[in-house]
């Protein structure tokens, strides 16, 4: 069997080998989900311990994915000698001290070859990925090469979609990889609404899935568990295309179940869902 290797694509890209370090960012690090979210990758990945990058010119960055795999997000270059760049936008905690490290200067690197790449190469990490960085002289088994760009998040107050658009994006993680995170991070107040109608539902998520977590048992089950919307779907099998999905209020990560459901009581006060929509109590 013949094997591609993310070497093959970073010396035919003119990329030194011996001083390019490979990242692997966790998805299972808090910190990694909140800055990627907030759009803050570089400034997460420069900051590092003092010294981390003197042997490099290049920093290649990846999340994980399934198993040992991981998908390229980013390439940077490491400017030797000057000071740190920090967007305006940069994620606050970022700017906070943790542990003993520092800010390094990363920047992009201008008309970079890998750029057609991003979030679309998927390599074999290998069974060490507890080794977030390592060599790029170490072989990378390339797994996957995807023809499709990821769909941006809107951000969470111009979400709108259907039951269709929720499944699709349920259901292909990597094309939108960006809603998956960013639904994952937080938990919410939702609205569905029955677009034949007008009846509103209000619910809740405040689970360590976040809003995703929730949304998943919508795109599988189709009722989540609400009895009215069993009730409805057995009258009429086909009654949640007509279903809009929104979020009305971001609530944090850690709330408590009982904090979540008096918010969400009180929405439904609000939009009165309980007489003329589908919330049953």
């Amino acid at each position: 069997m013949i094997h591609f290797y993310l070497s093959d694509i970073l010396l035919r890209c003119q990329y030194n080998l011996t001083r390019t370090l490979l990242i692997r960012h966790s998805m299972k690090h808090e910190r990694f989900i909140t800055a990627y979210r907030d759009g803050s990758l570089r400034e997460y990945t420069q900051k590092q311990s003092p010294g981390f990058f003197d042997a490099y010119d290049r920093v290649i960055v990846f999340s994980s994915d399934e198993g040992t795999t991981a998908k390229y997000l980013k390439s940077y270059e490491v400017r030797h000698g000057e000071a740190p760049s920090i967007s305006p936008q940069c994620s606050p905690f970022l700017l906070k001290s943790y542990k003993d490290e520092i800010m390094h200067p990363l920047f992009e690197i201008e008309d970079d070859p890998l750029m057609t790449y991003e979030n679309k190469l998927f390599i074999e990490w290998g069974k060490a990925a507890v080794k977030w960085y390592q060599k790029g002289t170490n072989e990378k088994p390339i797994t996957q090469l995807v023809n499709t760009s990821e769909v941006v998040f809107p951000g969470y107050e111009n979400v709108i979609v259907t039951y269709q658009e929720l499944k699709q994006i349920i259901d292909n993680q990597q094309t939108y990889a960006n809603w998956h995170i960013a639904l994952s991070s937080i938990n919410a107040i939702y609205a569905i609404t029955d677009r034949s109608n007008g009846k509103i539902y209000i619910g809740s998520s405040y689970n360590k899935n976040g809003l995703l977590g929730r949304w998943k048992e919508y795109a599988s089950t189709i009722h989540g568990g609400n009895e009215k919307f069993k009730e409805l779907h057995a009258l009429n099998p086909t009654a949640h295309l007509n279903f809009q999905y929104i979020i009305l209020k971001v609530l944090p990560k850690d709330i408590t179940a009982l904090e979540a459901v008096e918010i969400e009581n009180s929405f439904k006060k609000k939009l009165q869902t309980i007489p003329f929509g589908y919330n049953k109590n």
